[in-house]
């Protein structure tokens, strides 16, 4: 089945944010302490692609869907 992108994800402990462009490509937005750093992520490696393909498949429970307006609030909040 084809995947649609971009898809929108969590991490349980609601301090990661992932916008994955491709299957090969995401943005993660990490929440530490009151900062936020921003990641783009181009899988070249193998750990990379499997991260990405964790987040797309929500495996194990470890990460939830969000809307992009969820991923936006959390991009734009100073």
């Amino acid at each position: 089945m084809p995947v649609e992108y971009p898809i929108y994800r969590k991490s349980l402990s609601e301090k990661s944010f992932y916008a994955v462009i491709a299957e090969d490509q995401c943005i993660e937005i990490q929440q530490i302490g009151s900062k936020r750093l921003r990641h783009e992520i181009h899988a070249r490696i193998l750990p990379d692609r499997l991260l990405i393909r964790d987040v797309i498949d929500c495996a194990d429970g470890r990460y939830l869907p969000i809307t992009a307006a969820e991923f936006a609030a959390m991009e734009e909040k100073p």
